[in-house]
């Protein structure tokens, strides 16, 4: 499954991710590759969740996450990992 993660700088620093696919999914951290790793642990629990109470949104939990990434936010332009 494939989602894009969307990257910005907060005032202090920090980097917050969010993604579209995933309304309400959010992850942060000090660094992109923990502001990453935040959004997927958000994903995954936004998953569990509507298989849980069976809103219908998701059949299954992926097998895989594939990221598209976008760092316009943060002066970087938009990546592929």
């Amino acid at each position: 499954m494939t989602y894009h993660g969307i990257y910005d700088r907060a005032e202090d620093g920090a980097i917050w991710g969010r993604t579209p696919e995933f309304p309400g999914a959010f992850g942060a951290g000090d660094t992109l590759d923990e502001a990453r790793a935040s959004l997927r642990e958000g994903i995954r629990l936004w998953i569990e969740v509507d298989l849980e109470y069976g809103f219908g949104h998701i059949d299954a939990m992926p097998d895989e996450l594939i990221e598209v990434v976008d760092l316009s936010e943060l002066d970087q332009g938009a990546i592929a990992l």
